[in-house]
C-alpha cells in the first residue's frame, strides 16, 4: 500500500515540475513572395532602433543576442556587410506582465483511523484493530488565476532597398528567472532561426 501511495505522489509531484517549467513559442510571418535565398549580406540597424526592456535591457543580453544572430546568420552563409547591406537586421525582446485561470485539482482527505480485524493463528480467531488511512478522494477543481512574466524576442529581416520587413520570426514564453532568460537568448535564437530554414 505504501509503495501505490509513494507512485502517486511521485506522479502528482512530476506533474507539477513539468507544469511549472516554461517552455516558449516559436512563430514566423513572411512575405510568400520573396525569396530570402537571394539576399547575401546584411548589418543590423542602429541600435535605438531595436527595443529591449526589464531582463534583456542590459549589455550582456545584447551581445548574446547579436553573437547568436550572426552565429545563425553565418551557417546560412549570409555575411556581413554593413556599407552595402541587402539585409538589415533588428530585434525586440521585452518582458510583459500577463495573468492565466488556472483549474487545480482539489482533493478531500478522509481522516485515518484504526478498523477492527479478524485473523487467526493456529487454528483459533482473534480480533485485532489495524491502523488505516484513506486514499484521497478527487474533490472537483479550484480555479484561479496566475499572475507572470511573458517573454517576446522578435527578430526581423528587413529588405534594405524597399526597407520592408520581409520575415519576422517570434519567440513568446514565461520568464520567471532573469539569469536563464538571458543564458537562454542563444537556444531560443536558434531555434526562430530554425523556422527559417522551413520557409
Amino acid at each position: 500500500m505504501d509503495k501505490v501511495r509513494k507512485l502517486m505522489f511521485s506522479m502528482m509531484l512530476a506533474t507539477l515540475i513539468l507544469s511549472a517549467c516554461s517552455s516558449y513559442n516559436f512563430y514566423t510571418v513572411s512575405n510568400d513572395k520573396v525569396d530570402i535565398s537571394k539576399y547575401q549580406t546584411y548589418a543590423w540597424v542602429p541600435g535605438s532602433e531595436s527595443k529591449a526592456s526589464k531582463y534583456y535591457e542590459n549589455d550582456i543580453a545584447e551581445d548574446k543576442m547579436i553573437v547568436a544572430v550572426n552565429r545563425e546568420l553565418n551557417n546560412r552563409g549570409f555575411k556581413v556587410n554593413s556599407r552595402k547591406p541587402d539585409l538589415l537586421i533588428r530585434y525586440t525582446a521585452v518582458v510583459d506582465n500577463k495573468s492565466r485561470v488556472v483549474n487545480d485539482p482539489v482533493y478531500y482527505q478522509p481522516a485515518a483511523r484504526y478498523v477492527p480485524r479478524l485473523g487467526y493463528y493456529q487454528g483459533r480467531r482473534f480480533y485485532y484493530y489495524q491502523y488505516y488511512r484513506p486514499f484521497p478522494v478527487y474533490a472537483g477543481t479550484e480555479t484561479r488565476k496566475v499572475q507572470f512574466e511573458e517573454g517576446n524576442i522578435v527578430i526581423d529581416l528587413i529588405d534594405r532597398n524597399s526597407s520592408k520587413v520581409i520575415w519576422r520570426g517570434v519567440a513568446k514564453g514565461a520568464v520567471n528567472n532573469p539569469e536563464k532568460a538571458v543564458n537562454d537568448i542563444p537556444k531560443v535564437v536558434g531555434k526562430i532561426f530554425n523556422r527559417l530554414s522551413a520557409n
